[in-house]
């Protein structure tokens, strides 16, 4: 299962059939990162932290991982360039935003059935075991102190960026620790830039709708 469906899966309310917590945008981000995350992690591209920079050494031979690539080759370096332009990329690619094409995988996968009832596609667990499995080991690296793998590591990262800090971690008490574990996650790895970017793109896009709405607050007020 790619780093994306795991997160996508955790963002996925059982009982809603969709993603109780987080706006698309910010899931839109966050998977992008870990698309990226993947394809390092997969020895397909090399990312560079001094100048978040992502390099292209490999293609993956089909599916989901080889569309972001290709997004990857039309928009690198930069991954900040590369991130901003994934959903439209994929949307080029596959006819699907980040989010679609993500769910859209699981959906093939047996895991989730789509519910196209309501103006927005919901989904229904085949099998919620494997959000339970996903979530049970985002939960303990979240609780624990222990180092984390590298896939657990990039997962847990994107968890805060997604606001899903309530999924993670459901009681109060705990939530200092797991919120500190969630923002350190990447600390001195090849993969910081990522989670850097992500919270980056998303600071900027918060304070784009704050100035918005100043703007719009002032001219119906003159």
């Amino acid at each position: 299962m790619l780093l994306a469906e795991e997160l996508a899966l955790v963002a996925i309310d059982p009982e809603s059939g969709r993603h109780a917590l987080g706006t698309r945008d910010q899931l839109n981000a966050c998977l992008a990162g870990l698309l990226i995350g993947e394809l390092v992690l997969d020895g397909a591209a090399t990312a560079g932290r001094a100048r978040r920079t992502l390099v292209l050494t490999d293609v993956p031979a089909d599916g989901l991982l080889a569309a972001a690539a290709d997004v990857v080759s039309e928009k690198g370096p930069r991954i900040k360039a590369v991130m901003s332009h994934m959903s439209r990329g994929l949307a080029a690619r596959t006819g699907s935003g980040t989010w679609d094409a993500v769910t859209g995988e699981l959906v093939r996968r047996g895991v989730l059935v789509a519910d196209d009832a309501g103006w927005r596609t919901g989904f229904e667990f085949i099998d919620v075991s494997a959000r339970t499995t996903v979530l049970d080991g985002l939960r303990d690296a979240a609780a624990g102190d222990a180092a984390l793998d590298a896939r657990t590591a990039v997962v847990l990262s994107m968890t805060g960026p997604a606001q899903l800090l309530e999924v993670i971690a459901p009681e109060r008490r705990n939530r200092k620790h797991a919120r500190r574990r969630i923002d350190h996650a990447l600390d001195d790895t090849h993969l910081e830039p990522i989670g850097e970017v992500a919270r980056q793109l998303l600071a900027e896009a918060a304070a784009a709708v704050a100035a918005a709405s100043v703007a719009a607050t002032a001219v119906a007020v003159s």
